[in-house]
């Protein structure tokens, strides 16, 4: 099995993402060796200052990979939604009263 690992130690995920690895069903994972150098090319492509490793490992009977914890780099923050928060009435925003011509005359 085959994954992705950057010079700073995390795993891409499936969504495109970098990962401390801990929840390894969420990692890119693939059989063959093509398809995980054609995805290293791919996110390559969009970031050229990642310096990006292929790494053959072995899989669980689930067919997730095996990651030891010395492969392993710190763990990520935890962030939290900024959805969840909750918003102060006082902290509005003011509109303008007119509306702003941006038209150019001639």
């Amino acid at each position: 099995m085959y994954i992705l690992q950057n010079q700073e130690g995390y795993f891409l995920s499936k969504s495109g993402e970098w990962t401390d690895g801990r929840e390894a069903s969420q990692l890119f994972r693939t059989l063959h060796r093509d398809e995980a150098v054609n995805q290293l090319f791919e996110v390559n492509s969009r970031d050229f200052s990642l310096r990006i490793t292929l790494l053959e490992c072995e899989a669980t009977s689930k067919n997730l990979p095996i990651i030891t914890e010395d492969q392993l780099p710190p763990p990520l923050p935890i962030v939290e939604d900024p959805q969840n928060e909750t918003h102060d009435s006082s902290a509005t925003t003011e509109t303008p009263t007119e509306p702003q011509n941006n038209a150019l005359a001639f």
